[in-house]
């Protein structure tokens, strides 16, 4: 009997691919006919702070910078009281998101996957704060206190190298430079020696179908 309103995250730098196991792993939800929802939650660019930035825009005009890496948006971010406010309201959204929401949809019964989670955020944050302020912030406090835990997380890899060559293959917008690529894998390994996730996969040089088994038999094991 499957545990109901499970929870399943998804972690890794930038095409490591997340997409294609989420999306093999919505298949297979739909063939067992399990309720699902899918949820992009990573800090500062989730669907409701998103709503709430294009509203900003729209009476902002022209004076704020279109969605996305830009140098009017990183001038924007070295001021304190812009980079501040912004952060404050991303761990507020994050608070409602991972302590409220999904354990409302766990009560209605969806098993939800999150494409990124908590620890994808705190190295996004690590590139525009210091670590030391991260972790000693209460709001970030409150969140790694009363955040819905998932039953499975998943923390998927690629070399940098890999990461970027996969990023121009797809065209992607917005492409990170190899060098914070780097970094972030690096953030990624020192988080992942934490034991952060239950379980790192290198997707690098396997094939499909032999990751999506691994993962497949790991959700079954702590789900079903």
């Amino acid at each position: 009997m499957m545990k109901r309103g499970a929870m399943i995250s998804f972690s890794g730098i930038d095409s490591s691919g997340k997409t294609t196991y989420i999306t093999l792993l919505k298949n297979y939800f739909e063939k067992r006919r399990i309720k699902y929802k899918v949820v992009w939650s990573r800090g500062g660019y989730t669907s409701f702070f998103e709503a709430a930035k294009k509203l900003v825009r729209f009476f902002g005009g022209k004076k704020l910078p279109k969605s996305g890496h830009s140098e009017q948006r990183d001038e924007m971010f070295k001021k304190k009281s812009i980079s501040k406010t912004w952060y404050i309201l991303a761990l507020l959204d994050l608070i409602r998101l991972y302590a409220f929401t999904f354990r409302i949809y766990k009560l209605l019964g969806f098993t939800v996957i999150c494409d990124r989670y908590i620890w994808d955020t705190y190295i996004d944050f690590c590139f525009q704060f210091s670590e030391d302020q991260i972790e000693k912030s209460l709001l970030w406090k409150i969140l790694t206190r009363i955040h819905r835990k998932p039953d499975v997380s998943l923390f998927l890899f690629v070399s940098p190298e890999e990461s970027l060559r996969r990023s121009i293959e797809k065209r992607e917008p917005f492409s990170e430079p190899l060098e914070k690529r780097t970094s972030r894998i690096e953030l990624y390994f020192k988080l992942n020696d934490n034991e952060k996730w239950n379980i790192a996969i290198c997707t690098e040089s396997r094939e499909i179908s032999s990751v999506w088994q691994e993962i497949k038999e790991t959700i079954d094991n702590a789900i079903f």
